[in-house]
């Protein structure tokens, strides 16, 4: 018998046999730089439970509500004991491979659309989506069970591509939220617009890959910081997720922590659980909002040199220095951060050893302490988009940030920006095409 236990987030341990697979487990601390919360916040002693008999970890990606280094970190010495092996797919970043091996733990590699037997009627198939996610697949002897977390599976054509590796599931986990930036505070028509796509996608999912039970998950977070808290007016609760799928006939399985589907589907109690969520979510309004340091400008000064010799050093400053004069798009131009917290509007200029201060509006507006985060780490900016603690200052900011401090996302993923990306234009056309997406909403 196949058994799907929830831990938290976007965390469950499917089980069947001798195998015991735990997916990306985060269970204590804050995430994206003070930007989420978990609406559970785990003990020491319920995390030990999860990891009593767990066999194999696998991680979708590297976004720390799915790869907490903290949880690595901190439970090390029990997963090297057990002899865990930790799964992630096979890309050029070599970030996570390299830790998780210096670490000392066992770590295997998916090929995407390869499927690997972990045991006798057990095996796991991983699936590549967008510039970094994955989603997997897993095949017991009694379920087909397809994890899509965060994946952008959002269009028939996409879910198509997905449905001729996998085929018809018996159960499927998804995101039921919005987990990112959204034009700002003012923009709640674009954060109400959101949730209902995301509604929309599940029905899309649903329609596609036919489960028999749907699990909604990988949301359950708030936004923590003083500087995004207002993004939890639009977020979608599993209420509305039963609400939304009411008409077809999947069964939607809300689960808590702990909570446990052993395949029957006749009988779904889920009121305990939603009350639960309930519960948590209004508690999460009572909570003080975090709070960013200041950081001076002598220290935004010395993390500047410190990612403009990074970022030259990864990719060729005489190509970025063409493209910023040559190219129609428009990139690697100035941008200009209002610090809000220095009252200064600071010009960020790549190809300049030093910070200006202006007297004119900035594109961005936010905090020091995001901006030393975006300086002094190859995710800063991916982190920024996603935790939202920032507001366009300039019509079109966002938009002129983007292509110049996202080179470090492509960076990420084994991309250079040199020549050779010419032959890229498979990523060219993706980052464009979210980016003008972004760019509509915002308008």
């Amino acid at each position: 018998m196949t058994i799907i236990r929830f831990n938290n987030h976007a965390s469950v341990t499917i089980s069947s046999g001798d195998v015991f697979l735990l997916t990306d487990p985060w269970f204590q601390g804050s995430a994206f730089n003070k930007g989420w919360e978990l609406l559970v916040q785990q003990t020491d002693d319920e995390i030990l439970d999860i990891l009593e008999h767990i066999t194999h970890i696998w991680v979708s990606h590297e976004h720390p509500d799915h790869f907490s280094v903290m949880f690595f970190k901190k439970f090390l010495n029990l997963l090297l004991s057990k002899n865990i092996e930790v799964l992630f797919q096979k890309i050029d970043d070599q970030r996570i491979k390299s830790f998780l091996i210096r670490s000392g733990l066992r770590f295997q590699e998916l090929e995407f659309e390869k499927k690997i037997i972990l045991a006798e009627r057990f095996s796991i198939t991983c699936l590549k989506d967008g510039f970094y996610d994955s989603a997997l697949l897993v095949e017991t002897a009694d379920q087909k069970i397809l994890n899509l977390n965060d994946c952008d599976v959002t269009t028939e054509a996409r879910a198509k591509e997905i449905f001729s590796v996998t085929g018809e599931c018996d159960v499927l986990l998804t995101q039921f939220s919005y987990a990112a930036w959204k034009g700002g505070k003012l923009n709640k028509r674009w954060r109400k617009e959101a949730a209902d796509e995301k509604l929309n996608t599940i029905k899309l999912q649903v329609r596609v890959f036919k489960p028999q039970v749907l699990i909604p998950f990988a949301s359950f977070v708030y936004f923590s910081n003083e500087d995004n808290n207002y993004l939890n007016d639009s977020a979608n609760s599993p209420e509305k997720v039963i609400e939304a799928i009411a008409d077809s006939d999947v069964n939607v399985l809300v689960m808590k922590p702990a909570d446990q589907f052993h395949g029957k589907v006749k009988k779904l109690d889920v009121d305990n659980a939603v009350e639960f969520w309930r519960v948590k979510y209004a508690a999460s309004s009572e909570v003080p909002a975090l709070q960013y340091d200041v950081r001076d400008l002598e220290a935004l000064a010395r993390s500047f040199e410190t990612y403009r010799h990074r970022v030259f050093d990864n990719n060729s400053r005489f190509f970025m220095w063409l493209a910023r004069y040559l190219s129609p798009i428009s990139v690697f131009r100035p941008v200009d951060v209002h610090v809000k917290d220095l009252e200064k509007v600071i010009r960020v200029d790549i190809f300049k050893e030093d910070l200006e201060i202006l007297d004119t509006a900035g594109h961005l507006i936010m905090s020091s302490e995001s901006l030393d985060f975006i300086f002094l780490n190859t995710f800063g900016f991916d982190t920024l988009t996603v935790n939202g603690c920032f507001e366009e200052e300039s019509a079109g900011g966002f938009k002129r940030a983007a292509k110049t401090l996202a080179i470090e996302n492509l960076n990420n993923i084994g991309v250079k920006f040199s020549i050779s990306i010419l032959l890229r234009f498979d990523l060219i056309f993706l980052f464009l095409g979210r980016l003008s997406k972004v760019a509509k909403k915002v308008n």
